[in-house]
């Protein structure tokens, strides 16, 4: 009866609004749009392939159409004209594919043709405004974009046969690697870092090894050492076998998920932290307070007997989670002179990074060090340490560093910031300048 389909209605309309707050919204759904492109930059991958699931990782499901057209859009709306003529060109092969779709062929006509035009193909952007015209003859603006578009190619012609007496030589679209800013020759080291590993030095490869330490006799240790594996040289990055167990990783999680927010990143110009576009994760801060089970003081013990610094002045374990597209962009972790990032921390700049890895990463999200040409891949219960500060107490611009974007499957890490501050009776200063960190590593014997 037509009563008990109002009853029936107003429940399901009730169902949903009660779980509305779960749904995507249209923020969520930008966000993973841009993420995905962010994706398909940093890891050189073709538009056709991401749409037919012929990407690293698990097979994933194919695009349809509307999916396409949706993310040219997003390009467009970008100024990003590559990137819209991908999204729009794989539309039209998606269109043709499906039997029935709700995206009109005009109207991504209408966005490949402009695509077209700002990448100068006056040639194929004129083509398909009047393959646009033909299919929407009202259309306001494809008679007027055909006359502009022609008489671009005809002054475009004339040029070629010298009419206009100006230089026929053109520039390359390449930038000289000399004439790059800092920021891009940084961008395209990681960006490649990213993608795969940039062969090391023989003599530095020489230098690298395993051992097993009990941390100079620590209590902790001297039943069961941990094994380390040093990664890099300079700057020195160790690797921390095992430090974290299965128990503890589930413990942490269970403590992290429900407390997760927006990670955020010091801002200079607000002085405060701030969500930012260079850092897309969700985070958690967990201290001894709120865990019955004792797993954070546990792993906060571990660590001060693995690296012998104090844990007094340490923050607390930030919990940290990446999904598809979640990374954090090449950074320092302790503070520039002028950064009043820890003016309200008693324990003075961050001296050391310690950064568990939670989980394996399909593909994607390693570690890396632009500046250096250091990659560690995220390996499930492994503990990656570097100094932050030299003994002088100048901070060690080799450790810049960044979280390369999950390409698939997700991607939990947990980090303890260690401060100076607490540490004078451990790790004793250096006037020189040029001093490095003795970590008594022993020396190779094979």
């Amino acid at each position: 009866c037509v009563v008990c389909y109002l009853f029936l209605f107003s429940d399901f309309l009730a169902a949903m609004n009660e779980r509305r707050p779960l749904f995507p919204t249209s923020d969520d759904v930008s966000g993973a749009a841009t993420a995905l492109m962010r994706l398909q930059h940093t890891y050189a991958l073709s538009a056709a392939d991401i749409v037919d699931g012929m990407i690293p990782g698990d097979q994933k499901e194919p695009m349809a159409a509307a999916d396409c057209f949706y993310l040219g859009t997003v390009a467009y709306e970008a100024q990003n004209y590559e990137r819209t003529k991908d999204w729009m060109d794989q539309a039209l092969r998606k269109i043709d594919e499906e039997e029935n779709g709700d995206i009109s062929i005009a109207t991504v006509y209408d966005y490949l043709a402009f695509a077209e035009y700002k990448l100068g193909n006056l040639r194929r952007a004129l083509v398909l405004t009047r393959e646009l015209a033909m299919l929407d003859p009202e259309h306001e603006r494809a008679e007027s974009n055909i006359r502009h578009y022609e008489s671009q190619l005809a002054a475009k012609n004339r040029q070629k046969r010298g009419e206009l007496g100006e230089d026929e030589e053109h520039e390359s679209s390449q930038p000289n690697v000399d004439e790059m800013s800092e920021w891009a020759r940084e961008r395209r080291q990681y960006e490649k870092l990213c993608r795969k590993p940039v062969p090391m030095k023989k003599s530095m490869a020489k230098k690298l090894t395993c051992y097993y330490t009990t941390g100079k006799g620590h209590p902790r240790l001297i039943l069961k050492p941990i094994g380390v594996e040093v990664a890099f040289i300079e700057p020195t990055i160790l690797i921390y076998k095992n430090a974290i167990n299965e128990k503890e990783m589930i413990q942490l999680k269970e403590l992290a998920y429900s407390r997760l927010n927006r990670a955020t990143a010091f801002n200079s110009v607000e002085g405060k932290y701030l969500p930012a576009d260079y850092r897309i994760s969700k985070s958690s801060w967990l201290g001894p307070e709120i865990d019955d089970s004792g797993t954070v003081q546990r792993i906060d013990n571990r660590i001060e007997a693995m690296t012998g610094l104090s844990m007094k002045t340490a923050e607390q374990l930030q919990v940290v989670n990446y999904g598809i597209g979640g990374q954090y962009e090449p950074h320092f972790d302790y503070a520039r002179k002028g950064e009043e990032a820890f003016s309200n921390n008693d324990g003075g700049n961050r001296i050391a990074t310690v950064l568990f890895y939670m989980s394996d990463v399909e593909a994607g999200g390693a570690t890396v060090f632009p500046k250096v040409g250091a990659r560690i891949i995220p390996s499930k219960g492994d503990a990656s340490f570097w100094y932050n500060l030299l003994p002088s107490g100048e901070g060690d611009s080799l450790t810049r560093h960044a979280g390369c974007p999950v390409l698939s499957g997700t991607k939990w890490v947990c980090n303890k910031w260690i401060h100076e501050r607490g540490q004078e009776f451990r790790k004793k200063c250096d006037r020189d300048q040029n001093a490095n960190w003795d970590l008594h590593i022993p020396e190779k014997n094979y």
